[in-house]
């Protein structure tokens, strides 16, 4: 003959454990979501500023394969199909475009599409029968 299974009133949880599981579990939870969420933001920003640059340095490698006299100043928006707006300033530092010897500051900057913040510029210069004491 088989005993009956009697109901023992110690198995089980009770609602105060399970209430004191749910507390401990959020309080582990909030920071790891957090942390997780700023992980999540900072890839994206890497992200974002690795293509700023590529596009910065993609404009600088365009100057560098154009004609000295035909390096101008120049705004280009969406630029290479991006949500960034780029601007080339071309001033120049010694002589100008009559001169024998010249030097031009380029500079390129990186904005959000619409936006006035530059969030990344290079610089390099372009030199025209400069001699360098040679």
């Amino acid at each position: 003959m088989k005993s009956a299974r009697k109901y023992s009133p110690k198995s089980g949880f009770t609602l105060i454990e399970l209430v004191m599981t749910i507390v401990i579990v959020g309080i582990v939870s909030v920071p790891l979501s957090l942390l997780v969420g700023q992980h999540l933001k900072g890839a994206a920003q890497s992200s974002s500023y690795s293509v700023m640059l590529n596009l910065a340095r993609f404009e600088m490698e365009k100057v560098n394969n154009i004609d000295y006299a035909n390096v101008s100043s120049l705004n280009i928006s969406d630029y290479e199909g991006y949500d960034f707006d780029m601007t080339r300033t071309v001033t120049f530092v010694q002589g100008n475009a009559a001169s024998a010897e010249s030097l031009k500051k380029i500079t390129v900057d990186i904005k959000d599409a619409g936006g006035s913040v530059v969030l990344l510029s290079l610089t390099t210069y372009l030199a025209k029968n400069v001699s360098y004491g040679i």
